[in-house]
């Protein structure tokens, strides 16, 4: 008997590693049976049948003694003892013929087994569940009422409330009457409710794996062939009381066995999500104790042998029988058994070498391993059967046999689950950090600033403020107003401009970013001006802005993700605005060039810009126009003034990257020299120099920082030229010529109007000053294109309402609004004609060209465009990349305000006449 309890103590035991293979012992022959049970066609657990012919025997009950003391973690087990039922006595040698009463002695005995699985309490791993099977029973209890008349109905509402829906719908009614009043309240439940109901009316139908859970299983089972109802109502219809008495019995034992197994397949089966479960180590052991052809005993085990034949899946069921004949014939094979329980190894070494052959023969005998019990066990099997199979130490005196693998802890799992999870937020919080805080894919952050592109969504303007989000936000609400335009107008062309500048502030404040902001709502006017036509050759235009980094210095890498972006989306055609001249800004341009975007520059007016890229073109005059105009302002106020030095210092920064301070320098210097002023170049260190010197290549005298050079005009009576940058190099310039009394005239250039931008900033000091404007005062405007852009963009931004004295006049605005509305009247050029052209990024360049003045009386010759800065006229050379004659301005600054009386200008601009000591024109 001892060999037998080693028997059961090694089958019982759930392996560390493969499923059927467990150690037995330590000799070499068990070990030997042990490598035969690994290959997969010996898996499987055998039905040990225990036989006593010779009279009753207790070794089950001394199986479960045993059972019961198993250590560390104790066995799942079932003892159960089947009644006697005269009254269904089966002639022995006839065919099994399944009646309903075979079906409620299994369907008896599962439960009760079921039952006692459910609740070992003294095992510490997770209760076992048998949802499958005890649907199955819960059916075969109800009963069909004979006066209804919709049963699919009434069983749904019963199964609905076996499920989810019925716990959703009491919470909901627990909430609703516990929640304050209000449909803010009641909508969420109600909307909660309908969902659930949705989903069950969908799991019901047993069809959607996903949801259907153990409804599907039914629908997807062998047996009772639920191929005939489409539904699981109406396979579940066939199970009630009184109908499946009309199926097949022995299918009806056959669904409930299998049902039963596979519960306890699915409990034993660890998935990914199973994070919790613990690894059973013990399979779960059902006692069946004198059983006999008549009660049901033997009818379990020759189901249990059927399915697993017929299924052939492993499920993690022992089953030990007792019994005095051999099932499931009752001796009617006379070589069974052949083995006595002393002998049980070699017989579980002979089952093992046959299941595979049996198997595939289907015999009835297969899962069978009949051991004849000779009597009862003496007194020392069972105290060593105590000292062996009690402590549960098995064949193996060591408690690691008890224990799951590492790889299948469940604190490996939660350890690697947690690991993962870790990682996955790391990467998501590294990927949000990367995109600026967002996972917009078009945003990086290089470590100090946030470059890419936007519409609007993301605010890249770096600081920002409340005026700032309100453009963002209105950018953002056109662009989804285009979208639902192009929807409905499909037939007119939809182009996206991008907006490119450096929109991190050199000064560190949303103030500093004033002339950027202003230059989207340039962009964006125009964009409204577009979704308020219709015709179909208007464009309905997307504006996405780009941020190339402080001083355009990360220009070339948005350049290529633009490039990128374009292949990507073919609405995207050209770039506007882009930002200071400089080297940076230069890298930009050619990288733009090589991605085949066109531009069309607002601010931007370095001599050597336009003549070196093609794919270039700007909306402002160049410098060398700029610095004419200022040395002949100069020579006017000279004639009005003798007392004034006929003497200009020229101020520019140090900084060999600034190419815009630099070529203005030269041109300023030439051009007042030309006018007959002794003309003298003076350097400043401006803030945030890149380190690389310029004066020395002209032996310029280095004065130091701005502030320094302020103070070098006091004292001085000429002409004093700002060459720098307006921010925030001119309010320093200020700060340092207010320190002493100065009467000279101080002239600061275009890109000083990004100072004057900002009301706080242009307050700060008394000095007055002129400075030039590529856009003149918009309350000194006459009617036309230049008034409807500024009452345009009160309307749009209603901060920009400011009283005439605190307004900037700068030009930025109006700029870069011509700048978008080059792209645009380009865009509708493509259109014109009998056969609209496709809008790509090389055709639209190729338009920019056909903008200039009609060369014949021809209608619809005259192509130039009347911008908000003055008329924009390329002159129809295609080599030529900057408009003629483009008005410049002059205005006054002083205590603070703009003097609304423009103090000089040159240019064609309809309504305004150019001052009579204007240089010639192109």
């Amino acid at each position: 008997m001892v060999v037998l309890y080693r028997l059961i103590g090694a089958l019982y035991r759930r392996p560390r590693f493969r499923d059927p293979a467990r150690k037995l012992d330590g000799a070499a022959r068990w070990r030997r049976a042990l490598s035969r049970r690994d290959a997969s066609d010996r898996k499987g657990l055998p039905m040990v049948c225990l036989v006593h012919p010779d009279g009753p025997s207790t070794v089950l009950t001394e199986i479960r003694r045993l059972l019961k003391a198993a250590r560390p973690d104790g066995v799942r087990y079932a003892y159960l003892r089947p009644s006697q039922n005269n009254s269904r006595k089966k002639p022995i040698g006839e065919p099994k013929k399944w009646t309903s009463d075979d079906v409620r002695a299994v369907r008896t005995i599962l439960r009760e087994a079921r039952n006692q699985l459910v609740v070992n309490n003294q095992l510490r791993d997770a209760r076992l569940r048998f949802p499958l099977f005890s649907l199955a029973n819960w059916l075969m209890d109800q009963q069909r009422d004979p006066a209804d008349l919709n049963p699919d109905s009434t069983l749904r509402k019963e199964l609905k409330k076996q499920g989810l829906v019925q716990h959703i719908s009491n919470a909901s009614k627990i909430a609703r009457d516990e929640l304050p009043e209000g449909i803010r309240w009641q909508i969420p439940l109600l909307v909660l409710r309908i969902a659930a109901l949705i989903t069950f009316r969908l799991a019901v139908t047993g069809r959607v794996r996903a949801l259907s859970g153990r409804y599907w299983w039914f629908m997807h089972q062998p047996h009772l062939a639920p191929e005939m109802t489409n539904t699981f109502a109406r396979f579940a219809g066939r199970l009630i009381d009184g109908e499946w008495q009309k199926e097949s019995k022995e299918q009806v034992a056959r669904l409930l066995v299998n049902a039963f197994l596979e519960d306890l397949r699915r409990a034993y089966r660890l998935r990914p999500w199973h994070l919790f479960r613990k690894r059973r180590m013990t399979y779960p052991v059902v006692l069946l104790d004198n059983i006999t052809p008549d009660n049901g005993g033997y009818d379990l085990l020759v189901m249990i042998n059927t399915i697993r034949n017929q299924v052939g899946v492993f499920d993690p069921l022992l089953v030990i029988s007792a019994s005095s004949a051999v099932p499931p014939d009752a001796g009617q094979t006379p070589n069974r058994p052949r083995y006595e329980a002393k002998g049980a190894l070699d017989a579980y070494t002979t089952w093992q070498n046959q299941l595979l052959d049996d198997r595939r023969a289907r015999q009835d005998t297969t899962w069978y391993l009949p051991l004849r019990i000779p009597g009862e066990p003496a007194e020392q099997d069972r105290d060593r059967a105590a000292r062996e199979l009690g402590p549960f130490n098995g064949y193996e005196s060591s408690r690691k046999e008890s224990r799951p693998p590492a790889l299948t802890s469940r604190w490996l799992r939660i350890g690697v689950t947690v690991a993962v999870l870790a990682a996955a937020g790391v990467l998501t919080w590294t990927t949000y950090q990367s995109h600026c805080h967002s996972f917009d894919g078009e945003l990086n952050w290089t470590g100090t600033e946030c470059v890419g592109v936007s519409d609007g969504s993301a605010d890249l303007f770096q600081p920002s403020d409340d005026t700032i989000r309100q453009v963002e936000q209105t950018v953002l609400a056109q662009n989804q107003l285009a979208a639902a335009e192009h929807a409905a107008a499909p037939q007119r062309p939809y182009i996206s401009l991008v907006d490119l500048q450096a929109i991190t502030s050199s000064n560190n404040t949303a103030d500093g970013l004033t002339a950027e902001r202003e230059s989207v709502e340039g962009v964006a006017v125009a964009q409204k001006r577009q979704l308020e036509k219709s015709g179909s050759s208007d464009p309905i235009v997307r504006v996405l802005i780009a941020n190339a980094g402080n001083g355009m210095r990360q220009g070339g890498a948005v350049a290529a993700q633009l490039g990128a972006l374009a292949s990507k989306d073919s609405s995207v055609v050209g770039v506007v605005g882009l930002d200071i001249s400089s080297q940076p800004t230069e890298a930009t341009i050619t990288a733009l060039a090589r991605a085949g975007l066109p531009m069309v520059a607002a601010p931007l007016s370095e001599d050597s810009l336009a003549d070196g890229n093609p794919l270039y073109f700007q909306v402002a005059p160049q410098n060398q126009r700029e610095a004419a105009m200022v040395a002949a302002f100069a020579k006017q106020r000279l004639a009005q003034d003798p007392t004034l030095l006929n003497s200009v210092r020229v101020y520019y920064s140090d900084d060999a990257t600034d190419t815009y301070s630099t070529n203005l320098r030269d041109d300023a210097v030439a051009a007042f020299t030309a006018k007959g002023f002794a003309a003298s170049a003076v350097a400043f260190t401006p803030s945030g120099a890149s380190g690389l010197t310029s004066h020395q290549q002209t032996g310029d005298p280095l004065i130091g920082n701005a502030v320094a050079a302020g103070r070098d005009t006091c004292g001085y009576h000429g002409f004093v030229f700002f060459a720098g940058r307006g921010v925030p190099d001119y309010g320093d310039f200020l700060s340092g010529a207010e320190q002493c009394t100065n009467d000279a005239v101080f002239i600061g250039d275009d890109d000083v109007s990004r100072y004057v931008a900002n009301s706080t900033l242009r307050g700060q000091y008394s000095v007055a000053y002129n400075y030039v404007s590529f856009a003149p005062a918009p309350i000194a405007s006459p009617p036309g294109a230049e008034q409807d852009f500024y009452g345009e963009l009160k309307s749009l931004f209603p901060f920009e309402q400011q009283p005439a004295q605190d307004r900037s006049l700068d030009s930025h605005a109006a700029l870069s609004y011509d700048a978008a509305l080059v792209m645009i009247t380009a865009t509708e050029y493509l259109r014109e004609g009998p056969t609209p052209i496709p809008i790509t990024p090389g055709n639209v360049w190729r338009e920019i060209t056909d903008i200039h003045a009609a060369q014949t009386s021809a209608p619809g010759a005259d192509k130039a465009v009347d911008g908000a800065t003055g008329t924009i006229d390329y002159g129809g050379d295609i080599t030529r990349h900057v408009p003629l004659n483009k008005q410049i301005a002059i205005l006054l600054v002083q205590g603070g305000r703009v003097n609304p009386d423009i103090q000089g200008f040159c240019g064609t601009a309809a309504g305004r006449t150019p001052s009579s000591w204007c240089p010639p024109g192109d």
